[in-house]
């Protein structure tokens, strides 16, 4: 393939400009993944705050890819191809080969789930986990999402999030922890679950770093409720960081998150 520049521009991609279509596709794509259900095109087109015939190209545009599907009823949904994008930007990036050994060795010692988590957007994601080889009444699947109100890793993320990240679910108005409960979980340095299920789990989340402090990920431990103490859950995952933190060599980029 032949790349024709004008001779006195500079073609290095700090000068190249990035494609206005494109990223408003992507960002159409990053509202759609933490929506649960089907959405139509007049409700989208509110929500983004973008006229409905420019939605409805970037829907149709990515339909034609594969990664959007139309319903009988005219909604639109996202297909499994984002889901497979995910899983190969972890195997590029070393997170699942780098920490799979070691969260493996965590949840045999705690006999429970240990999973790693980012926020993404206005939710918690599952990114990583590990099952301690035996039956489990608690199930935590790869590419969860969960609550920043309520969970263990999402109110840690939520608390000790940048400033800029933290705008981001405050402005969609989601449910978020409480200013003392943020205000503890900076003083302690990690997080407990907060909903009472009638399935009795929780959790206990505690951050991963950077070199320059900043959190890139929650590392927590999930299990039946009467199984699950702060004192056990700690002595697992403190230790852990600090084998993880090194490994993954925390520069974000690995995660999705800008510098």
């Amino acid at each position: 393939m032949h790349i024709v520049t004008s001779g006195g521009e500079d073609s290095s991609p700090r000068s190249t400009r990035p494609l206005s279509t494109v990223l408003k596709a992507l960002a159409l794509l990053d509202h759609l993944a933490g929506l649960d259900e089907p959405v139509r095109v007049s409700s989208l087109a509110r929500e983004v705050g973008a006229p409905r015939a420019e939605v409805h190209r970037h829907l149709v545009t990515l339909e034609s890819g594969g990664w959007m599907e139309r319903l009988p009823d005219g909604a639109y949904r996202l297909t499994l191809r984002p889901a497979h994008l995910g899983h190969t930007a972890l195997r590029q990036a070393g997170v699942g080969e780098r920490t799979s050994p070691l969260l493996a060795e965590a949840a045999r010692a705690a006999g429970e789930v240990v999973s790693i988590a980012v926020l993404d957007s206005d939710t918690a994601r599952v990114v990583q986990r590990a099952e301690p080889g035996r039956a489990l009444h608690a199930t935590l699947l790869l590419g969860d999402r969960l609550p920043l109100h309520s969970s263990a890793t999402g109110r840690l993320l939520y608390a000790l999030a940048d400033e800029e990240s933290a705008a981001v679910p405050a402005r969609r108005g989601v449910p978020l922890p409480s200013e003392d409960d943020i205000a503890l979980i900076r003083a302690t340095g990690w997080a407990t679950s907060t909903d009472d299920a009638e399935d009795g789990v929780a959790a206990l989340a505690v951050p991963l770093c950077r070199e320059d402090g900043r959190t890139v990920a929650a590392l927590s431990v999930h299990g039946p409720r009467d199984r699950i103490t702060s004192a056990g859950a700690l002595a697992v995952l403190r230790p852990l960081t600090h084998r993880i933190e090194p490994l993954l060599r925390l520069d974000g980029a690995a995660f999705g998150l800008r510098a």
